[in-house]
């Protein structure tokens, strides 16, 4: 079977891939029975090759392609015309081979890439939830961890994590832990949730980043109220930007994506993918003006000229466009 996994939910994706991994077979034979591509070295022949070959001692062979698609897209597109042929080559693949695309950013239905799966390839989006949607999975994550939240609860988790989801499983299943059989309250995220504010500056920055002022300035207040500095926020956001501009320039050198990781010292996929997608959006000219308005805002911190969380507020506002 071909199938496509595309989105803004990196999570949600990395959980189809690990049930993908999981349907090949018993934990002991799996890594045999997976190839994983990724990068810009390997030709159509290696998807297939790598695909038709049976399984030895499991019930299916996996190969998990990653960042093939979007490749083929846009102005970017180094993909030759050898790609296009992708779709007929998959008419002989075994029944008990399984291709899957995985791709950080959300393709066009009719899309060069999309078309390259075949027709026949099974496409699913995987959005980001937000606003009642993000509430709802929280309440499911939490009986999935067979526990339960109140309304007060979810919400609080909902603000701190900022859409993380991620972040938010991590501590949904903390909280779960912590209160056993009783449900979780709002009390219990007070206090528990403390320890995953450094991890919701890296929530509060891609908010900001991504132009989703509302969220952004949501995290920044619940950081503020709990410790963190202004400084730090500052901080954080200056050390992302210096992340999404290495890591565009050095895909656009023709880098591999893993070695993109280790460069710039991003090992964890989620985040690096993340980055990398933040890369494509937002263009060398913008990046340079993020770097002025956060010196600005130093300056302007440092030197007495605004109080510091006024300068913040105006930062945040500037570069997430509202």
């Amino acid at each position: 079977m071909i199938r496509v996994f595309h989105g803004d939910d990196g999570f949600s994706i990395s959980e189809a891939v690990r049930r993908a991994r999981v349907s090949v077979g018993p934990e002991e034979v799996r890594e045999p029975n997976i190839t994983v591509l990724e990068g810009g070295s390997f030709k159509p022949f290696d998807i297939v090759a790598a695909a038709s070959t049976l399984p030895f001692l499991a019930d299916r062979r996996l190969v998990l392609v990653y960042g093939l698609l979007e490749s083929m897209d846009g102005r970017g597109n180094s993909r030759g015309s050898e790609w296009d042929e992708l779709p007929g080559m998959f008419a002989d693949l075994p029944g008990t081979s399984d291709v899957v695309f995985v791709e950080s950013t959300t393709l066009r239905p009719n899309a060069r890439g999309v078309k390259a799966a075949g027709p026949g390839a099974e496409v699913r989006e995987f959005r980001s939830p937000r606003g009642p949607a993000l509430e709802a999975w929280a309440r499911d994550r939490f009986t999935r961890y067979e526990s339960s939240a109140s309304r007060d609860a979810v919400a609080r988790l909902g603000w701190l994590a900022g859409g993380d989801l991620r972040l938010l499983d991590s501590e949904i299943n903390k909280l779960a832990l912590y209160a056993g059989e009783r449900e979780v309250t709002q009390a219990d995220v007070d206090e528990m949730v403390g320890e995953a504010r450094e991890a919701s500056i890296f929530a509060a920055v891609d908010a900001v980043l991504e132009s989703r002022p509302g969220v952004a300035m949501r995290l920044m207040y619940s950081l503020l109220e709990g410790g963190t500095s202004v400084g730090s926020i500052i901080t954080m956001l200056a050390r992302q930007v210096r992340l999404v501009l290495l890591a565009g320039t050095l895909r656009a050198d023709g880098v591999p994506q893993p070695e993109i990781g280790t460069r710039i010292g991003l090992r964890n996929r989620y985040a690096l993918d993340k980055t990398l997608r933040q890369a494509s959006r937002f263009g060398k000219d913008y990046l340079a003006l993020t770097h002025r308005r956060l010196l600005d805002a130093d300056l302007d911190i440092k030197t007495g000229k605004m109080d510091e969380r006024l300068a913040l507020e105006i930062l945040v506002g500037r570069l997430s466009g509202s």
